[in-house]
């Protein structure tokens, strides 16, 4: 049947070469381009549920209207300072974005222009450096922002000369990214072609034959594109390094693929001429050898769809490609070898060839194998297993490390970190929820403690809040500050009692000389009865004095009241200050305070009883002096009630001057416990005591009302905290950082009105937190299954246990080295802080998948030679004859990586390099040495017991 099949493809080879052409033009015309969907994508992949995307989702409901899903930040710099010039440009350009509201992927601008009390944060100190901040209504990877990036950048074409205007921020990063990627991928696909090309006529020494894979190939990718871009509507993620590893991959392994078939058929070409049985022969032989090939490649991409983490699905689209690949290469390609046939190797002739003939290198390698396998296992293992310590797994989540330092992004985000610094750029943003509201005064304290409690840690530069919208805590809403201005107020307080006592005193000085003038008229009426007009000027006199100290009163009385009133705001104050922190009840400061106002406020009402009493005497005393006045003008009615007057009068001034005196002296009492409540409450002030209090009054400020409206929502179940960090924001330190605030957080919120709060974190380090551990722990559980998926594959195909079994632990040991080798070479050599963080992944993902194609090769060809007891013989001819092929192969496959060095992107530069290490020195020294040593040292223990090996080579 496969024979039958086979010779079908021999008489239809134009109709299939004509079929797969169709299908590639459909393919153009019908399927979506795979191209533009990759840069409308999000390349982080964070997990829906991963706790960023939740605080992103939850900070929309503060205010949906203003909130942005990008932002640009547009950096203006000028060396020695900016101009008027300079502002008055960044003003103008302010407005136009604006303007711009609503619009074309704009939604909003902030800057110094627009929120004039905000300046000191887009102005840099030294005065060199300003930004504006404009927010866009979509993600980095819309069009419509990419779109708006764009326009962006034509507008600021127009700067003043001699200035720096650069944009930096989320969306001109991505956009810088994905720009680099699809230039890198343009590099890539012309550098592999060539590559190709060049490695096909060296191989084949002939014009003619490169054609057929790169016609394969080509074809191919072309399909596969179009199959990926359509499979992205079903849920399949693409992302920038979907179309660079297909190119890879498919331009890799399936040349491979097609040399293994021509250099067969050429082969078996060479025996009788005939094409058709040739190519039945080839087929029928390492046919098979290529559909497992492909299929352990197939298994691993495909199981790659298991992953947790987005990027690592990305590569499933490969899968594809090698299954569109396989069925190419088992059908168009030999198409193309029976509408070719021997030109395919013009100008070489031939017959009496053997395909590239057996190889004497690899021939003695396979000697060395049968001779000394204990020894070449142990020595490759000494020598090799010292460049796996070299591998430490560090790696870097920088986004600015894979792109040029050239680019306007990266050189705008570096002059914001030298003028503001990095944290700036990327924040922190921190959604706090509650099942009650968070517009209250015991909600807004802890959140101010909660502040306070992360702006300590040494990563953090400012926390913002809707008790901090500056950056800063509000000093007027604090305890100490508020205790400074009471001990104020009752300074001043003691200060009007103190004046009042010395009036009390001279109006004491004028009652008791007046008192002596009317011992005096008591004397002369008794005396000289006849002296009536001195003695009426007397009493005139005396009334004079009287009118003195009831004014003097009336503001002994006046002053009292309001010392009242301000003896009883500070207590309702220290009262609400105990409600709000009741911790300060037991601090013995407070407790004295609150002992010396409780004994003001007594003395206080009983000196205002006193001066009550004082008023009613001078109203009584009043009516007094003007019987006395009138008894004057009667003088003639009789001395002798005047003489009783004067005395009733003389009584009444002593009680008055009784009255004065004890005010005065009560007076002195209030002005020293004043005193003493003013010292005490000083000294708790200058202490600098924990505490925050909101009254009402400054709660419903105009001020607040707009800060609490900006963080936290309207129904005040959900708040937002802004965090700028101190450190790079992709650095170690930052990661270290986020966990620190959280949990600072957490630790203030649980002891306050806020215990039963949620926290989660957002913005670039908390997602690169997760991307570590995410990333890390979906590299072990993946690998696992493609370790699994390609034992099986190989366990079917050699009908082995413990082959397949030595096979993949050559991989993994290839792998470590291959690690440790690229590790010091980029973090040792050159400086890098680490390896991309994705680069170790793709390295093992490909270096297995692909290299394990190298150990099919031989393998297959082995158990075609073998006989029982024959192991050495078979293994002697197997390496001899695949020998070239693997070199050729794995030259070929690190060829097609090493052209992703050439893309400008650091992690395909690092993937490239690993690949290229790795196949090669899988290819060389355990293809080479070690499997062969493996294969002789367990002998017939390899197969199943009985199983004499696969089709016998034919016999000539």
């Amino acid at each position: 049947m496969l024979e039958r099949f086979i010779r079908g493809l021999a008489r239809a080879k134009w109709a299939i070469l004509l079929a797969w052409l169709a299908i590639a033009a459909v393919s153009v015309l019908a399927l979506p381009d795979l191209a533009s969907i990759v840069r409308q994508t999000e390349q982080k992949f964070v997990p829906a549920d991963s706790e960023s995307v939740v605080a992103k989702n939850l900070l929309t409901r503060i205010n949906p209207e203003s909130t942005t899903k990008s932002s640009a930040i547009l950096v203006y710099s000028r060396e020695g300072g900016m101009t008027g010039q300079d502002r008055a440009w960044l003003k103008a350009k302010a407005a136009e974005i604006a303007a711009l509201s609503g619009k074309d992927g704009f939604k909003s601008v902030q800057s110094a222009y627009e929120t004039p009390e905000l300046a000191s944060k887009f102005r840099s100190k030294d005065g060199t450096t300003e930004m504006l901040i404009v927010g866009f209504a979509g993600t980095d990877n819309d069009a419509v922002t990419q779109d708006a990036v764009d326009h962006l950048n034509e507008r600021i074409k127009d700067a003043p000369a001699g200035s720096k205007v650069e944009l930096t921020g989320s969306a001109p990063i991505g956009k810088d990214f994905q720009q680099s990627s699809s230039d890198g991928l343009q590099k890539t696909e012309l550098l592999t072609v060539a590559l190709v090309l060049v490695i096909l006529l060296i191989v084949f020494r002939s014009p003619v034959a490169p054609f057929i894979p790169l016609i394969t190939i080509g074809i191919s990718l072309v399909i596969t594109r179009g199959l990926v871009a359509a499979a992205t509507h079903w849920g399949m993620p693409v992302s920038s390094f979907t179309e660079s590893f297909l190119i890879a991959v498919m331009f890799g392994a399936g040349t491979d693929y097609c040399i293994l078939l021509i250099q067969r058929f050429r082969e078996e070409l060479s025996r009788d001429g005939d094409k058709v049985e040739a190519l039945v022969r080839t087929v029928r032989t390492v046919g098979k050898t290529v559909a497992f090939s492909a299929s352990t490649v197939f298994v691993a991409f495909f199981l790659i769809g298991f992953a947790q983490f987005g990027l690592y699905q990305s590569a499933v689209g490969v899968s594809i490609g090698v299954a569109v690949t396989l069925v190419a290469g088992l059908t168009l390609t030999p198409a193309l070898l029976m509408l070719f046939g021997q030109a395919t190797f013009w100008p070489s002739k031939v017959a009496g060839g053997q395909g590239h003939g057996d190889s004497k290198l690899w021939g003695a390698m396979a000697a060395l194998a049968a001779r000394r396998p204990v020894a070449i296992v142990l020595v490759t293992v000494i020598l090799l297993a010292p460049l796996t310590l070299l591998y430490h797994n560090k790696r870097s989540f920088d986004d600015l490390a894979e792109i040029s330092p050239s680019l306007g992004s990266v050189q705008g985000f570096h002059q914001v970190e030298r003028s503001f610094g990095s944290g700036e750029v990327f924040p922190l943003s921190i959604a706090l929820t509650s099942s009650v509201s968070m517009r209250t005064p015991e909600a807004l304290a802890a959140m101010e403690s909660a502040s306070a409690s992360v702006a300590k840690l040494s990563g953090v530069k400012e926390v913002r809040s809707a008790v901090r919208p500056l950056g800063a805590q509000l000093a007027d809403l604090t305890v100490s500050d508020q205790l400074t201005k009471t001990s104020e107020a009752l300074r001043q307080l003691k200060d009007g009692v103190n004046r009042v006592a010395d009036g009390l005193r001279d109006a004491e000085t004028s009652v008791s000389g007046g008192q002596g003038d009317v011992d005096k008229l008591a004397g002369g009426l008794r005396t000289m009865a006849g002296k009536t007009k001195d003695a009426q000027a007397g009493l005139d006199q005396i009334h004079d004095g009287m009118k003195q100290s009831s004014k003097g009163a009336d503001a002994l009385a006046g002053g009292l009241k309001q010392s009242a009133v301000v003896s009883s705001s500070m207590g309702t104050d220290l009262t609400a200050l105990l409600k709000s922190h009741p911790e300060l009840k037991d601090d013995p400061s407070m407790r004295q305070l609150l002992g010396k106002q409780q004994g003001l406020a007594d003395g206080l009402k009983q000196l205002q009883g006193g001066a009550d009493r004082l008023s009613s005497s001078f109203a009584q005393l009043n009516p007094g002096i003007a019987q006395v006045a009138s008894g004057l003008g009667q003088l003639s009615s009789g001395q002798t009630e005047a003489a009783d007057g004067a005395v009733k009068l003389r009584g009444g001034l002593k009680a008055l001057t009784g009255g004065l005196s004890a005010g005065a002296q009560g007076l002195v009492d209030v002005s020293t416990g004043l005193a003493q409540v003013q010292d005490a409450t000083k000294a708790i002030g200058d202490s600098q005591i924990p505490g925050w209090n909101l009254p009402q009054a400054a709660l419903d400020s105009p001020e607040m009302q707009q800060s609490l409206d900006y963080y936290i929502a309207k129904d005040g179940k959900t708040a937002k905290f802004d965090v700028v960090l101190a450190v790079n924001p992709y650095s170690p330190e930052a990661q270290d950082t986020v966990g620190q605030v959280r949990d600072a957080l957490r630790h203030s919120l649980a002891g306050s009105a806020l215990k039963d709060a949620n926290v989660y974190v957002s913005g670039t380090s908390a997602q690169i937190t997760e991307l570590k551990a995410i990333s890390k722990s979906d590299f072990l559980r993946t690998g696992g299954f493609v370790l699994i998926g390609i034992f099986i594959v190989l366990m079917i195909m050699l009908r082995s246990l413990l082959a397949p079994l030595y096979l993949l632990l050559s991989l993994v040991f290839n792998f470590l080295v291959t690690m440790g080798i690229v590790e010091f070479i980029f973090v040792k050599l050159l400086g890098k802080e680490g390896l991309s963080w994705s680069a170790s992944f793709f390295i093992f993902l490909i270096i297995v998948a692909l290299g394990v194609d190298y150990s099919i090769f031989l393998m297959a060809r082995f158990k075609e030679e073998y006989r029982p007891g024959g192991i050495r013989q078979a293994m002697t001819k197997a390496m001899s004859t695949t020998g070239g092929v693997i070199v050729s192969a794995a030259v070929i496959m690190g060829g097609t990586f090493a052209a992703l060095m050439m893309s400008g992107v650091n992690t395909l530069l690092q993937i490239g390099a690993g690949i290229v290490i790795g196949l090669i020195l899988y290819a060389f020294v355990f293809m080479g040495l070690v499997v062969p040593a493996l294969a002789n040292l367990f002998g017939e223990a390899n197969w199943f017991r009985g199983k004499r090996g696969n089709t016998a080579r034919r016999q000539e």
